[in-house]
């Protein structure tokens, strides 16, 4: 019988809960702060880069980007959330 990876060995046996560290809590808090914040979805078919819920770097090259935000805000590219927003009907099922 195959088991899921993240399966328990033992039946009934719990699972040990991760908890986030510092920055992985930040960077989750960042992410769904973009996900709805109007300064983030105003930028539609752009690359966003987020921190400390704060737009620090808005453009298209990924790799520039994170250059120019990681120099900005004096942290590793690791430390920055880079959101993709859509374009405008994007979702839109055609008719």
């Amino acid at each position: 019988m195959s088991r899921h990876p993240y399966q328990s060995q033992q039946p009934g046996a719990l699972m040990n809960e991760y908890t986030l560290n510092e920055i992985e809590q930040r960077l989750a808090d960042d992410l769904d702060w973009a996900e709805t914040a109007p300064e983030v979805q105003e930028q539609e078919g752009k690359l966003v880069v987020v921190r400390n819920k704060r737009v620090v770097a808005i453009g298209s090259d990924r790799d520039a980007l994170l250059a120019q935000a990681a120099a900005q805000e004096q942290c590793p590219p690791e430390e920055l959330v880079v959101v993709a927003v859509p374009r405008a009907g994007l979702w839109e099922i055609p008719h």
